[in-house]
């Protein structure tokens, strides 16, 4: 029988940026029991603590699970992967709505602040589509990768009229919230170009690998001036609402730090990695 996995976002207050693995015998035992009581049969056990949260992925009923639970042992959100059988009418409806023939390969529940969430995801014609709905059918969000032939002309158009020529990496559709966005990754002069259109076809963000001698020589002046000592690893101009900034990673030794400059070599803002 095939298996499926689903994925819903963290909750602010356990979204963690790093995470500690820890021994099942150093689990608080208000946590350890809260979760030996609901998954008495849990196999292959793994811990982690992530400031104060705990997560533990597990093996259930032969499904792979994860679960958050707080410092009271209480779980905080459940994903549990899902047989194909188990995938709701409601969910395979929806998505039936979108591509009428498919097979799915990956599904997943996740239940979080009482709130249950559908994850799918499948290929048509070796493109991965991505699903999240809700319980009751609703598409919340849909992503699918896309074939040339199926970007819009209108921003083929667009790109065209400032580039030559180009070549497509890869291109995705993405509708969340009634909105339609397209991204293309484009290679051009050997350099890698990301563009974001809305559903009109209007430019909404393009993000431009840059040569260090692209970098304008205010901001190069300011990073000798603020960051001496630094190499440029890596460089981008990313343009957005009319307004342009440019983003830099430099490093020295094992120290990292993202900067971000305005034309002008003013710095925005200062990120260390």
């Amino acid at each position: 029988m095939k298996r499926i996995i689903v994925l819903t976002l963290l909750s602010a207050m356990a979204v963690c940026t790093y995470a500690q693995d820890i021994h099942q015998k150093n689990v608080p035992a208000v946590i350890l029991n809260a979760f030996q009581l609901k998954f008495a049969n849990a196999e292959d056990i793994d811990w982690e603590l992530n400031k104060g949260i705990f997560e533990v992925e597990f093996e259930f009923n032969g499904k792979d699970n994860k679960i958050w639970m707080d410092d009271r042992g209480k779980i905080i959100k459940h994903e549990q992967n899902l047989w194909q059988s188990e995938v709701p009418v409601a969910i395979i409806e929806a998505v039936r709505g979108k591509c009428k023939y498919f097979d799915l390969d990956d599904a997943e529940r996740t239940e979080e602040g009482g709130r249950v969430t559908y994850y799918v995801d499948f290929e048509v014609d070796n493109k991965d589509c991505h699903f999240w709905i809700d319980e009751k059918g609703e598409i919340l969000k849909f992503k699918r990768e896309l074939k040339d032939n199926q970007i819009p002309a209108s921003i083929l158009a667009s790109i065209k009229g400032q580039y030559a020529s180009f070549d497509i990496d890869d291109a995705e559709l993405l509708e969340e919230a009634g909105k339609t966005i397209y991204f293309l990754d484009v290679e051009i002069d050997d350099k890698e170009h990301n563009f974001w259109y809305d559903g009109s076809g209007k430019m909404l963000k393009h993000k431009e690998d840059l040569r260090n001698s692209a970098i304008p020589a205010a901001v190069m002046t300011a990073i000798s001036s603020m960051f001496p000592g630094y190499d440029i690893r890596d460089a981008n101009k990313i343009t957005e609402d009319g307004n342009t900034i440019f983003e830099i990673l430099l490093r020295k030794s094992k120290d990292n730090v993202r900067v971000i400059f305005n034309p002008l070599g003013e710095l925005v803002k200062s990120t260390a990695q």
